[in-house]
């Protein structure tokens, strides 16, 4: 049986996340596009900061890059499923440094198409699931 303090700070994590979302939101264009959010990167990965810990992938780990949008009712998200090894993140176009990283994505995965984030868009409301990258294939869907 969860605490009352076990309870507050769920409450105080859930807050700040959301007002953080909120901040990033009404951010202008520009800022978010340059803004590296939770990602730091090199010449051989990335590190993101998840919830309460930091996750290291390297580039050469990424097995598949799958791109698809998830229908939110009235908008559309983004998101993109990163697989390496046994594992698999999802980064959406609401996580913080999400454009950088799809930039990073197309300069180190030279078979991505350069417009998948612009094409995927339409038509509205379909999922349009797309593998972007796939290690060991030379064509990218």
């Amino acid at each position: 049986m969860k605490s009352i303090k076990d309870i507050v700070n769920f409450i105080r994590t859930e807050r700040s996340e959301k007002e953080n979302r909120e901040r990033t939101r009404n951010r202008p264009f520009q800022e978010k596009y340059d803004d590296l959010g939770i990602f730091t990167y090199d010449d051989e990965g990335f590190t993101i900061k998840l919830k309460e810990s930091f996750e290291r992938i390297l580039w050469n780990e990424i097995e598949k890059l799958v791109a698809y949008k998830m229908d939110l009712g009235t908008i559309d998200e983004i998101c993109l499923d990163v697989v390496y090894g046994e594992y698999q993140i999802t980064i959406t176009e609401e996580t913080p440094g999400w454009y950088q990283f799809v930039e990073k994505t197309k300069e180190i995965f030279p078979f991505i198409a350069k417009n998948w984030d612009s094409t995927i868009v339409y038509p509205a409301f379909a999922t349009n699931l797309t593998i972007i990258y796939q290690r060991n294939v030379d064509e990218v869907k």
